[in-house]
């Protein structure tokens, strides 16, 4: 499925590729505010329990908690940004950082052309020291499990020049992950940006890691 958002997720939000993004943002069709997940997890063993894991996952997943997990991915994505931005180049940090926060070897690539595309057009209108982009769940959706789906309202004006713009409908698909000290939260990102057509995106291909 082409997903213009996919292809270069920030430059597509900061210019437009994609023609009539103002219709797509006010016509994505609705969806069922706020939901949950419900995750079949196995019985934590004794030894998980004798440790206090403040990202563990819950039975059930709500837009509270997804927000608190996007906060943390999007100041790792934000880190490794900011280290490209200063570098002017794809830096090992930047390639170590998004590695911890990315599924599969397509969506690191994805990030990497992205930050190629910045140093060609040098970084026009993006600012000097970006801030983290800021995400809030308003709808969690159908998706195949353990894959969690949502749709989230996106805010870039901490990392782009000038007033705040309106983006098209995002969506973002996170998968199971194995926590390490880089990223504590369990999750990793399969699928972000928004689609060319406005609507969701086919959640398997959404949930895809490879």
């Amino acid at each position: 499925m082409a997903t213009c958002g996919r292809q270069e997720p920030l430059r597509a939000a900061v210019g437009p590729i994609c023609a009539g993004l103002a219709v797509l943002a006010a016509c994505s069709p609705a969806t069922k505010p706020g939901g949950t997940a419900t995750l079949h997890t196995a019985a934590p063993t004794s030894a998980a329990t004798t440790t206090t894991d403040s990202w563990a996952v819950p039975s059930t997943i709500t837009p509270a908690y997804l927000d608190r997990v996007l906060i943390e991915l999007n100041h790792i994505d934000g880190d490794a940004f900011r280290d490209a931005r200063a570098h002017d180049a794809v830096t090992p940090t930047f390639v170590r950082l998004e590695q911890s926060i990315r599924a599969g070897p397509h969506e690191l690539e994805l990030q990497e052309a992205g930050i190629d595309r910045e140093v060609q057009i040098a970084w026009v209108g993006i600012k000097e020291v970006p801030g983290d982009r800021i995400m809030r769940v308003g709808s969690i959706l159908s998706a195949p499990q353990p894959c969690v789906l949502a749709a989230v309202a996106i805010d870039l004006s901490g990392v782009t020049v000038g007033a705040p713009q309106t983006y098209p409908q995002w969506y973002v698909a996170l998968v199971p992950a194995t926590p390490d000290v880089t990223n504590a939260t369990h999750w990793l990102v399969a699928d972000d940006g928004f689609e060319s057509g406005g609507g969701p995106p086919a959640p398997a291909h959404a949930c895809a890691t490879s």
